[in-house]
């Protein structure tokens, strides 16, 4: 478990999955952080759940405050240990918790472990463009734009761009200590 100033995050598990599916079914925050929404029954959730139990790289957090699920963090992918270089995700999919420095908690929270215990030198990720409130968040955490995908997702009707951020371990610790 790993305690943020506001937040806690913890190993996601068998139980947290419904709370997270009823989370899902805000389609509007979903989209903005996906770009993509269908309905999946729970039991797709579980089942997926369950497929992925034995992964040894598996880094995959429930978001708490207060003992309340209101979303998800996680490394997408640290299998390139050789080079420490990681891929993030993070969702608050809880209207009351959002725009509300819980989402920026869990990250800063998320790349003390990442940086200090996991020793990686580089975390990235993606974003929407037109998705302005987590960009704020990425950048006051140490996230730099390091480049732009044209027109590359398909949301609510049109296309749009997708932001690519990373973070390296110097750039997080100036974050951090600011």
């Amino acid at each position: 478990m790993l305690r943020g100033k506001r937040v806690v995050l913890r190993a996601q598990e068998k139980e947290d999955l419904k709370r997270l599916h009823e989370l899902y079914a805000n389609v509007d925050l979903v989209l903005l952080g996906h770009g993509v929404w269908r309905p999946e029954p729970l039991a797709a959730w579980e089942k997926e759940f369950d497929k992925h139990l034995e992964e040894r790289d598996k880094a995959d957090f429930v978001i708490e405050v207060d003992g309340v699920v209101i979303g998800e963090v996680g490394l997408h992918s640290h299998a390139n240990r050789r080079a420490g270089v990681a891929s993030l995700g993070v969702g608050i999919y809880d209207p009351e918790y959002v725009g509300k420095g819980y989402g920026r908690d869990a990250i800063m929270t998320l790349l003390d472990w990442c940086f200090r215990i996991l020793n990686l030198r580089r975390v990235a990720l993606d974003t929407l463009a037109m998705n302005e409130r987590a960009i704020r968040a990425y950048r006051a955490c140490g996230f730099v734009e390091e480049g732009r995908l044209r027109e590359h997702e398909y949301v609510d009707g049109r296309y749009v761009d997708v932001v690519v951020m990373g973070v390296l371990r110097s750039e997080w610790e100036k974050a951090s200590r600011g």
